[in-house]
């Protein structure tokens, strides 16, 4: 089974209760910094529209507890001093070849910058006047290409990439260097925030280490992630609170969705993580396309310490169209019968970037296990 690290379970969580959570509500870092409500692809924001895309699932009757706002995708988006900030390293050339979208998401993001206004700090303040539970989400290892999407890291070092430079920007775990700088980008991003903690994105993208390598690679993941956790600890320490770390575990083949056995193969051992304290809660989730049968109850009998959460993806693999508010309540109704702690809905905003508002309906119905199709 799993290797566990033997670590004092965090003081804080165990003195209390765990959060209700039931939905868990997804942004992706891009589309929520270029579209709207109503925008029918990408334009200019203002302050109010950053506020607003909080505002917007938290209506009256709402299930919404908690918003996960996705900060990075190896670039982040915000004036980094630890890594590249998006689009910062492309060329005027490069940038003329850019699509409209990431044309305008690039330029918001200047925008907001140079006024000296932070689109994260903004939204996380306006979740917190409404009582809703703000977390940075980050992905463990994007694998998006493209010149807006290049670091200066992953220019220097080669030897750390996973894939051939063409394929991708993941990066190789198996190297020290590696998690140090994932762990200073992730210290810097909840020393800047006033956020309620953050969740690792093992799902985006399922890849850690480079084929054929680091047989001790689970070794290596447990101390990262162990390592994470006093970090958390630490800065909790300093604002008199504790902070939560969720992950997503991830899948060891993109049609599949993530099992406790995949999750090792690939490198995490989520089993290990929450038996020693480190995590505050998990969701279980496929890569990108719903499934109508996740399967969380396996996950369940394995991991009793805190919440399980299940996933719903926007999209239906097959027709790659948006899900209807009767697919949501499906794959709810499955998830509530595996015995889940809440739902988590995963790019739920993306559905702008293709000129179709989000389900707003069914935030107000997902979060009850008594939901029907």
């Amino acid at each position: 089974m799993g290797v566990f690290l033997q670590s004092a379970v965090s003081s804080s969580r165990a003195e209390k209760p765990a959060r209700q959570r039931r939905i868990l509500c997804n942004y992706d870092g891009g589309s929520i910094l270029y579209t709207r409500k109503g925008s029918q692809g990408p334009v200019p924001l203002t302050v109010d529209d950053l506020k607003q895309a909080i505002r917007e699932p938290a209506h009256q009757g709402s299930q919404v507890d908690t918003v996960l706002l996705c900060v990075n995708a190896q670039v982040m988006f915000y004036p980094t001093k630890v890594g590249t900030m998006l689009g910062t390293l492309a060329t005027p050339q490069q940038r003329k070849q850019w699509p409209a979208a990431t044309r305008q998401w690039c330029a918001n993001l200047k925008h907001f910058a140079d006024k000296g206004i932070d689109p994260w700090a903004v939204m996380l303040a306006e979740a917190r006047r409404l009582k809703l539970e703000g977390l940075l989400s980050f992905r463990m290892n994007d694998g998006h290409d493209g010149t807006h999407l290049e670091t200066r890291f992953w220019r220097e070092h080669p030897e750390y990439h996973c894939f051939d430079p063409d394929q991708g920007h993941t990066l190789d775990y198996g190297h020290q260097e590696v998690r140090d700088h994932m762990f200073l980008l992730i210290q810097e991003a909840v020393q800047r925030y006033d956020c309620d903690g953050i969740e690792l994105d093992f799902n985006r993208f399922p890849v850690l280490f480079k084929a054929g390598t680091s047989p001790d690679r689970i070794a290596k993941m447990n101390a990262f992630v162990r390592r994470l956790r006093k970090m958390l600890d630490d800065e909790g320490k300093k604002r008199n609170r504790h902070l939560v770390m969720g992950v997503r575990p991830p899948t060891e083949d993109y049609d599949v969705a993530a099992t406790y056995e995949g999750s090792r193969k690939v490198g995490c051992d989520p089993v290990a993580w929450a038996t020693n304290g480190w995590i505050d809660f998990l969701t279980v989730s496929r890569f990108l396309s719903v499934t109508f049968d996740l399967p969380v109850a396996p996950w369940k009998k394995l991991i009793t310490e805190i919440p399980v959460y299940g996933c719903i993806e926007i999209v239906e693999k097959q027709t790659g169209e948006a899900l209807t508010p009767r697919q949501y309540r499906r794959a709810a109704r499955h998830i509530w019968n595996e015995k889940a702690d809440g739902i988590y809905l995963f790019n739920f905003f993306i559905t702008r970037e293709g000129s179709t508002e989000p389900a707003f309906e069914v935030l107000s119905q997902l979060g009850d296990p008594g939901v029907v199709e």
